[in-house]
């Protein structure tokens, strides 16, 4: 488990290799952590917007070994889902002393969207946590999930979805 000063950390040493800057994305526990809605999270995840960006952040990761998984999504992906594409738009700006990264955080809409995807019980638990801490409402969850795409599988998640409109409301 790493909280959001050793997010912050593993941040500051890939942001002192970046031979460029570059914009990413905090998504799933990563983003809720940065939040505060969760103390820590079991796994770093982060989605990329540009081609360029992605490229220079994955030579960073190679180079230096976290003890802690990271995973990265290229463009408008992140797991199997495909954000829509307002994402980036209506994702939070951190406030950080990076020199070359510039760091979003998934709205939480986004991000109960994108949980609803695999639906695990830990998903469901997350997606609780973001309904009650910034007030999300089902028709705002429904209205939003609906712009999202899986890869492998749309009437898969938008099933997902109106499973977990009829849990959580």
């Amino acid at each position: 488990m790493i909280d959001k000063n050793g997010l912050l950390d593993i941040l500051h040493k890939i942001d002192l290799e970046l031979k460029n800057k570059i914009t990413i994305v905090a998504v799933g526990g990563t983003a809720m952590t940065l939040l505060g809605i969760k103390e820590s999270t079991k796994d770093i995840d982060f989605n990329i917007p540009s081609h360029n960006d992605y490229n220079e952040f994955e030579r960073v990761i190679k180079e230096i070994k976290f003890n802690i998984k990271i995973d990265y999504y290229e463009q408008n992906m992140i797991f199997s889902e495909s954000l829509p594409d307002d994402y980036l738009k209506i994702a939070i700006k951190y406030k950080s002393k990076f020199d070359k990264i510039e760091l979003y955080i998934l709205n939480p809409i986004d991000i109960v969207c994108s949980k609803i995807g695999r639906l695990s019980d830990s998903d469901i638990e997350d997606i609780k946590q973001c309904i009650k801490y910034y007030k999300l409402t089902k028709s705002q969850i429904k209205e939003r999930g609906m712009l999202y795409n899986d890869a492998g599988n749309d009437e898969w998640y938008h099933d997902n979805l109106e499973t977990a409109l009829a849990i959580l409301f």
